[in-house]
């Protein structure tokens, strides 16, 4: 009975031991099935994540593309309607305008204005299919909206093509709607647009407004634009991926679908791709994991009838491992010490573990940086459009801070601008409550403060991390190397300044910058037209300040001159001295007037000189001949030192030197004392010429010194006896400057002073010329000149003037005309010898005057020499070249009418 029992153990130790494998098997095959399972449903996660990444970039391109066509569009619709001439119904300019627009591309089958009663007033395309479009949904719809409209597509009655009508009402300055502009979008360029972004066969791409409506779809476009969205795509399964959803198309495929928001005109960006495409390499990836169980399990079976307590303690150990995993641990490890082929399982399954880990922190981190860039790039745009709209520097502040908020690229943020008391808010905003005003007191940590001073202390941008608070992050603004403001940025959640970041921070500021350069430009341009204009006023008042002067002078001067002559010829001393008086007071004001009007010309750039030979003994002996009298009422001795032989004759302006000298030795003789001395010296070295005015009368102090050239400052004299502007020495610094040469002053307070001259030596050219004054002697013999003198103007008293010198010449008819009609026609019945014009007359200007007699054969050869009280280089040129011979400006210098008289006369 033995033996049997123990045949009968050994016959049942392998059926216990099959049994035990069984179990074993059972027992590993079940963790692996759940593994495998566990790994397909990860794949298929990961392949929906792939789809949706994939289609999710896609949509976002066909929403960027489906965007920048509307914005292109609104953009030139608004362009259009803020222009005057659609504003005013202008059609001609209108016409102009939409041409031009139309060539911008060829998104627009045309582009037309339109007045509210629906008739056309313009557009591009030249044929209008009919009266009024007053009856048209689309057109009723735009009217009434208050900003842009955007139609669903259909066929455009010209173009016979698919097309969308984008409409913008049109105000007039009472923002009463006045009409509507209206680009007609094509659907073709579109589509070609969106062509690009389809991908793969089977894949779809689409555009829908407000969720019912599609505009249009590709493939085939033409087939489903205009189409009503499938019931089936609004309710659409969702899977893992919430950003991916499976539906049935218009065409019956079922694809994964994208969708993304266009955010104009309720729009909505679709892309899908076939679902085959999406779970065919996780097909795949089944069998292969299906052929890989059954392997495994085969051979787990071979390993468990060979070493069934080892293989199930491996099987065990993995087991373990993959319901820890299952189970939602991430440091769960396989144990890689396990026997033979389990160990490299083991290994293989923790390698799979780390790479899932890696690519997950990997995912995590590129998202968290793309929403970085995509709040910083936001908010660059955003001041970039504050840029364009040419903010001022405190609204560009308030629009910067909105901005970072609105972006979400920090939770606060704020402006602040450093003053004489330390930093001052001018602007901020923060999350979940609107800016505050930039008058507003806001209290800010030391923290901060620091912060923004490191970063106007350095110039550049400044970091602070710590680990328990928010980041923060300080910017400086700076224009044109000066350091106006910081921008400080207390950051939002997620967000970190790193090196990236920070570059594009230091980009937001130079885009502040040169906002704030081109305001800072913008108003400098402005108060420079505003100079121009006010110095342009000026001139033109002082122009017509010296006509008004210069003709009631011109009275007073000229009988004073005539008068003066007649009582010097019956030898009245009385007559004389007193018309004397009168001449040096008259001759004083026409100094003054001419001083006004140098100043005039100094400024505008316009003082000229006229470079001849001038005998250097003779100007200055006129000089001081010509000062004699003051320095007698002033008691003042004025001596012309000799000047030992030396080269005096040289090239140089000898009216602008007279005007330095007289105004150099005048000063000296008027700011002395009685009794003092005035020496005017010269001298030549065969480089340069020095002339010297040297006196020992009050001096001037330092302080006196350095105001000596600015005008209408008389150095504390101004409620003195002595008569002057405070003009003369700025004239005479710029004369002396023209004529190449330096004024240089040393003075002692009580003691004098010395003025030196000093012009560069030219040689001369020829026969130099004398210093020619010439004061008006007694009346000339009766038969000196003869011949006819017309002389052309309206003030009775010039004319009367003129009339009255020319009676000493008895051979001499003078004929006066009193408007330039009256001396047109004289001149051709008198042809006369000699016409004098004046230039401001009652019915036409003195350059009219001139052109008329230029264009009349009869009239084109008689000398005309102008006459006049105006005295601007401008003008005096213009009437040069209209044909005067010469311009002679008022009061008369009757020397000088003399001469030229003669000289034409004589011929």
């Amino acid at each position: 009975m033995g033996l049997p029992a123990a045949n009968a153990s050994r016959r049942r130790q392998p059926d216990y031991l099959f049994s035990r494998l069984l179990l074993i098997v059972a027992a590993a095959a079940i963790p692996l099935v759940a593994l495998q399972a566990v790994s397909i449903l990860d794949a298929r996660r990961q392949a929906e994540r792939r789809a949706a990444t994939v289609l999710r970039e896609q949509v976002h391109d066909v929403a960027e593309h489906m965007r920048n066509h509307l914005l292109t569009a609104e953009h030139l619709l608004s362009f259009l309607a803020t222009r005057r001439s659609i504003r005013t119904l202008q059609p001609e300019a209108c016409e102009d305008l939409v041409q031009g627009a139309t060539g911008q591309g060829v998104a627009y089958t045309n582009i037309g204005f339109f007045r509210a009663d629906g008739t056309h007033v313009c557009s591009a395309e030249p044929h209008v299919p009919r009266r009024s479009f007053a009856d048209l949904a689309w057109f009723s719809a735009g009217l009434a909206a208050d900003h842009f409209l955007l139609s669903e597509p259909r066929r455009g009655p010209v173009s016979g093509r698919m097309v969308m009508y984008l409409t913008l009402p049109v105000r007039d300055e009472q923002g009463r709607k006045t009409g509507l502009v209206v680009a007609v979008i094509d659907m073709q360029a579109v589509n070609a647009s969106l062509q690009g972004d389809l991908r793969g066969a089977g894949g779809i791409v689409a555009v829908v407004k407000d969720r019912r409506i599609m505009l249009t779809r590709l493939p085939d476009p033409e087939r489903w634009m205009g189409a009503a969205l499938p019931t089936a795509l609004l309710g659409a399964t969702k899977v893992a991926d919430a950003r991916m959803m499976i539906a049935t198309g218009l065409d019956g495929q079922r694809r994964a679908y994208a969708a993304a928001p266009i955010g104009k005109h309720g729009l909505d960006a679709l892309a899908g791709m076939p679902v085959a495409d999406v779970y065919a390499p996780v097909n795949a990836e089944l069998l292969r994991a299906v052929a890989l169980a059954l392997v495994v399990i085969g051979l787990g079976l071979a390993a468990a009838w060979l070493a069934a307590r080892r293989l199930t303690a491996a099987l065990h150990s993995i087991a373990d491992t993959a319901r820890r995993l299952h189970a939602g641990h991430t440091d769960v490890r396989a144990d890689a010490g396990l026997p033979g082929q389990f160990g490299e399982v083991a290994v293989e399954f923790n390698r799979l573990i780390e790479r899932n880990d890696q690519r997950a922190a990997q995912l995590q981190q590129s998202e968290r940086h793309a929403v970085q860039l995509r709040r910083f790039h936001e908010t660059l745009s955003a001041t970039g459009q504050a840029i364009a709209r040419q903010m001022p520097p405190q609204a560009l502040y308030e629009e910067v801070c909105r901005a970072c908020i609105a972006t979400g690229l920090a939770e606060q943020a704020w402006v602040s601008r450093p003053e004489a008391g330390g930093l001052r808010v001018v602007a901020h905003s923060r999350a979940g409550s609107a800016p505050r005003r930039s008058d507003e007191a806001v209290l800010w940590g030391n923290r901060d403060l620091a912060l923004a001073e490191q970063a106007l202390a350095s110039g550049r941008p400044a970091i602070d991390a710590p680990a328990d608070e928010a980041p923060m992050a300080a910017v400086p603004i700076e224009v044109e190397q000066e350091r106006l403001a910081v921008l400080t940025l207390c950051a939002a959640p997620g967000v970190a300044f790193d090196d990236e970041l920070v570059g594009l921070l230091d980009e937001l500021a130079r885009e502040l910058s040169f906002g704030l350069t081109l305001d800072r430009h913008k108003a400098a341009h402005q108060a420079l037209a505003a100079a121009e204009a006010a110095n342009r006023a000026k001139t033109q008042f002082l122009s017509h300040v010296s006509h008004e002067l210069r003709t009631p002078l011109n009275a007073v001067l000229g009988f004073a001159q005539l008068q003066h002559a007649r009582a010097q010829a019956r030898q009245d001393a009385e007559a004389q001295q007193q018309l004397g008086h009168v001449m040096a007071a008259a001759r004083q004001l026409k100094v003054l007037i001419d001083d006004l009007m140098d100043v005039t010309r100094i400024e505008a750039g316009e003082l000229t000189v006229e470079m001849t030979d001038v005998d250097m003994a003779a100007q200055l002996a006129s000089v001081v001949q010509l000062n004699q009298p003051l320095a007698r009422r002033h008691q003042v001795t004025l001596q012309l030192e000799p000047a030992a032989g030396l080269p005096l004759t040289m090239r140089t302006d000898p009216v602008r030197l007279r005007q330095v000298l007289m105004n150099l030795v005048s000063n000296a003789i008027k700011y002395n004392r009685p009794g003092g001395h005035v020496r005017l010296q010269a001298r030549c070295d065969g480089r340069r010429m020095e002339l010297r005015v040297a006196d020992d009368g009050f001096g001037m102090s330092q302080a006196q010194l350095d105001g000596l050239y600015q005008a209408f400052n008389r150095l504390g004299r101004e409620r003195s006896a002595i008569e002057g502007t405070g003009i003369g020495l700025f004239i005479t610094r710029r004369l002396v400057e023209l004529l190449g040469g330096e004024l240089s002053f040393d003075s002692r307070e009580g003691l004098g002073t010395t003025v030196t001259v000093s012009l560069p030596w030219q040689p001369p050219r020829g026969e130099a010329v004398p210093s020619a004054f010439a004061p008006l002697d007694a009346p000339e013999g009766a038969d000196a000149l003869t011949g006819t003198v017309l002389y052309i103007e309206d003030n009775p008293v010039n004319a009367l003037l003129v009339e009255t010198y020319f009676q000493q010449h008895s051979q001499v008819q003078v004929v006066v005309c009193a408007s330039g009609q009256e001396g047109l026609r004289r001149a051709a019945e008198l042809q006369p010898d000699l016409v004098l014009l004046d230039m401001q007359l009652p019915d036409m200007h003195g350059l009219e005057v001139l052109r008329r007699l230029g264009a009349d054969p009869r009239t084109a050869q008689l000398p005309v020499i102008a006459l006049s009280a105006s005295a601007m280089p401008q003008e005096v040129e213009a009437a040069t070249r209209a044909g005067a011979q010469a311009y002679w400006t008022k009061p008369i210098d009757f020397a000088k009418l003399r001469a030229g008289v003669a000289a034409v006369l004589g011929r």
